[in-house]
């Protein structure tokens, strides 16, 4: 195991002198929070429980369906989407709509966030790069159940601060690991949904088996506790069947935001009827 780790970023070389695509969106995200004006929005109450919400229940994982206007890799998925379509769009399929709200190179925006709320009862997670628990309030505000925590962009007090944080207001983050080092990090805090991305967030390559090669890192016992998230790059029923059976949810926004008809592909890999079976 590793020593404790306090802020250098695992997953680039260190020799680059560059900062990578996350450094760099995650220090945009830092000026963006340090212009927010603190509020004290109040404590989930009777909110569904991210966590039991996204428990595997059959053959296949359940699904987190994401609005992803645009992103770095992609480029314009759908720009202009309205969220009301998204949300028609995916509710019959999801367990939890994940809710881009980082601008600049998503599109997205925290109004987003708001108007899934007022459109759905489904869990909400807003997706961007948090790194302040002023973004965590902002979240629970406008109506999230959860939020993103990459392990990446944040040193241990920091994440510790935020879980914490989020907690208070009765919400679970989601946190995502890109590497095995992170994955000692992750399991060294009391989390409960661990999010493994096969994209590597520094250059924007994907390695299908990530996934897969980090879980297989974790214990019994931990893989028993934790709701397992597998992320990106995921298009297909065939390669969501494949998933093994301690995966409990996969998230899913790309794969559909760039088809032409994006309820025909959640027809195809989950079935007309709609149940994430």
């Amino acid at each position: 195991m590793s020593n404790a780790h306090t802020g250098n970023l695992i997953g680039k070389s260190k020799a680059a002198e560059t900062p990578s695509v996350l450094d760099r969106i995650t220090e945009e995200s830092r000026r963006r929070a340090a212009q927010l004006v603190a509020i004290s929005p109040s404590p989930a109450k009777n909110e569904l429980d991210f966590a039991a919400a996204l428990r595997r229940k059959g053959p296949m994982p359940q699904l987190i369906a994401e609005l992803k206007r645009k992103s770095p890799s992609k480029g314009n998925l759908k720009e202009g989407l309205p969220v009301a379509d998204a949300v028609r769009m995916y509710e019959p399929y999801a367990a939890a709509l994940s809710i881009l709200t980082e601008p600049e190179h998503f599109s997205g925006a925290i109004e987003d966030l708001r108007d899934a709320r007022a459109l759905t009862a489904l869990p909400l997670l807003r997706k961007d790069f948090i790194v302040d628990v002023k973004q965590v309030d902002e979240a629970r505000a406008a109506g999230a159940t959860s939020f993103l925590l990459i392990v990446a962009s944040l040193t241990d007090s920091e994440l510790q601060t935020l879980i914490a944080h989020g907690r208070k207001l009765g919400m679970e983050p989601l946190v995502e690991v890109l590497t095995e080092a992170e994955l000692e990090r992750a399991l060294r805090l009391d989390i409960a949904i661990l999010g493994i991305n096969n994209r590597n967030l520094h250059t924007l390559e994907i390695d299908m088996k990530r996934c897969e090669n980090l879980a297989q890192l974790i214990t019994e016992r931990d893989r028993e506790r934790l709701v397992l998230v597998a992320e990106s790059g995921y298009e297909t029923r065939e390669q969501l069947l494949a998933l093994p059976h301690y995966f409990d949810a996969v998230l899913m926004g790309t794969g559909f935001m760039r088809e032409a008809d994006p309820a025909a592909k959640l027809r195809e890999i989950f079935g007309p009827g709609g149940a994430v079976v």
